[in-house]
Formats: structure tokens, C-alpha cells, sequence
């Protein structure tokens, strides 16, 4: 198995790894610095809700803005907890680096939240590939397209853009 050749040192990493495909969405675990077990996920909105509960532990990258529900919205003045002490980790980067999905395990470095957005960039581990992403959304479809799983929208092959520009 390929090894990643990029050195990423940032509180905002995590390492999403593929351990099954069902019916084009899939299931695996997310390791982070900060948990000593990895966060289980079983579809892909659950992977996007527990990275984003991740992010919002850390306040790491912040929100640009405040997610909107249906009820129970946070009062005005109402203060949120304060961010996890980010120089605590409970394992390095070379640990989690040894860990890898069954299907496929991507490096996924969130730099925004603008937008109700993500953004920032993604290694595929396996192939070492670098790819930058400019919302959640294009994000999944990157990982379907590693995969084997997207649909045939016409959208690029996941291709090494290490070497260009952050766009």
C-alpha cells in the first residue's frame, strides 16, 4: 500500500477510511489527533455530521456562519462551549497514518466552513493523489469517483494536483 509522500501537520486533519460500500454510499471510521478510538460512521451524511460536530469541538476551522434548523435555535447571547484544548492529542499524525479503510482512505484537510460550506483539500492515501475541494459536496463526489461509486456525470477522475496552485 502506497504511502502518503506529503507531510500535513494541522489540529484540522482528519483520515477518513472506506471499509464498505453499499448501493453507491459507504461506511468506515474517522480518526483524528484527538480521540484515541476512531468515530464510526455509517452513510455519508453521518460521516458529515460527526466531521462537522469534530470541527465545531475544536472551533477549528470556525463557522462563517450559524446553522439554521426547524427549532430549538441557539438564544441570542447564548455562549458556546469553549473549544478543546487542540494541544492535547491523544495520537500523532504518524499514528494515524498507519490507518487505512478496507475500500479506500482519504486525508481530508477542512480549511474553511464559509458558505455553510467546507472547504480545503484531499489526499487520496492509496494512489497519493491531492486534490482541493470547494464544498462538502464536491468533496463526496472526489471520494465516489476514487472509489469506483459515482454516477457518470462527467465529472474528472481524481487527478494529482499537488503541484498546482490552491484554488
Amino acid at each position: 500500500m502506497a504511502r502518503v509522500n506529503e507531510k500535513l501537520y494541522a489540529p484540522n486533519l482528519i483520515v477518513v477510511g472506506v471499509d464498505k460500500i453499499h448501493n453507491r454510499d459507504y461506511e468506515g471510521r474517522i480518526w483524528t489527533q484527538y480521540d484515541a478510538a476512531p468515530a464510526v460512521f455509517s452513510n455519508t451524511m453521518d460521516l458529515l455530521r460527526k466531521a462537522d460536530r469534530f470541527f465545531d469541538r475544536i472551533q477549528f476551522p470556525q463557522r462563517a456562519t450559524q446553522p439554521r434548523s426547524f427549532g430549538n435555535e441557539m438564544e441570542v447571547g447564548e455562549h458556546k462551549s469553549p473549544p478543546e484544548n487542540r494541544k492535547e492529542r491523544k495520537i500523532t499524525m504518524k499514528e494515524i497514518d498507519h490507518n487505512r479503510g478496507e475500500k479506500g482512505t482519504f486525508i481530508v484537510q477542512v480549511k474553511y466552513r464559509q458558505n455553510s460550506t467546507w472547504q480545503g483539500q484531499v489526499i487520496w492515501a492509496e494512489e497519493n493523489k491531492k486534490v482541493y475541494f470547494r464544498s462538502a459536496l464536491e468533496l463526496m463526489r472526489l471520494i465516489d469517483n476514487a472509489l469506483g461509486t459515482g454516477e457518470a456525470d462527467g465529472s474528472e477522475p481524481m487527478e494529482d494536483t499537488s503541484s498546482e496552485a490552491e484554488g
